[in-house]
């Protein structure tokens, strides 16, 4: 288990957790200050970052990201978590996951993720959101999980499509990134929903 306790039914705070989680190649745990090269490697580059809301990183937006989360990890009660994804292999660290709070009297989370693009098309992606799925319906109570997501990034619509999660709507240019308005997908998962969709993946012994 990742608490010590569970939540009390209807309440948004939460003891704290028992990091890191993990999957089946990946450890998803706190970042750390020593980790800005393997961050900035893939926050600087302007391929991974192209359907993102932040980014391509300078260097200090990179050490404001790293000192930011950091503050974040040690807040009571904890309402985000920006996660690095380190390999169990080898111990690389290959991208950022995490769930954000938002509106915690609806406990409702937003989710996102982003990988190295040398480790896309590996199915890392898929791994990270059935964990933090587990980690935010299964462990923080949450009722809705969502993700905002660019029209032209198929291959995370794919991933989030995959997992359960449901297109809600189109939002008209919402986000402003380098000058240009864009558009964002919204989608997403609720807790009976995941709960059945959980049922189903149970094996009869």
């Amino acid at each position: 288990m990742w608490f010590r306790r569970r939540l009390a039914p209807g309440h948004g705070s939460f003891v704290t957790p028992m990091l890191p989680l993990r999957t089946a190649r990946l450890e998803l745990r706190d970042f750390r200050a020593e980790d800005f090269d393997a961050v900035h490697a893939f926050a600087s580059d302007p391929v991974v970052t192209r359907y993102t809301s932040w980014g391509p990183n300078s260097e200090e937006e990179t050490r404001a990201f790293l000192e930011g989360v950091v503050r974040e990890a040690a807040e009571q009660p904890r309402r985000t978590f920006s996660l690095a994804m380190v390999l169990h292999a080898d111990g690389a660290l290959v991208g950022s996951c995490g769930l954000m709070g938002r509106r915690e009297v609806y406990r409702e989370y937003e989710i996102g993720y982003v990988l190295h693009r040398d480790w896309w098309g590996r199915g890392l992606a898929s791994e990270v959101v059935g964990a933090l799925l587990a980690f935010g319906f299964g462990e923080m109570n949450a009722h809705r999980i969502y993700a905002q997501v660019d029209p032209e990034n198929e291959g995370s619509s794919r991933v989030l499509t995959r997992a359960g999660f449901r297109l809600e709507g189109h939002l008209r240019k919402d986000a402003l990134k380098g000058g240009e308005w864009r558009d964002s997908l919204v989608y997403a998962l609720l807790d009976e929903e995941w709960a059945e969709l959980s049922a189903r993946r149970v094996v009869p012994g």
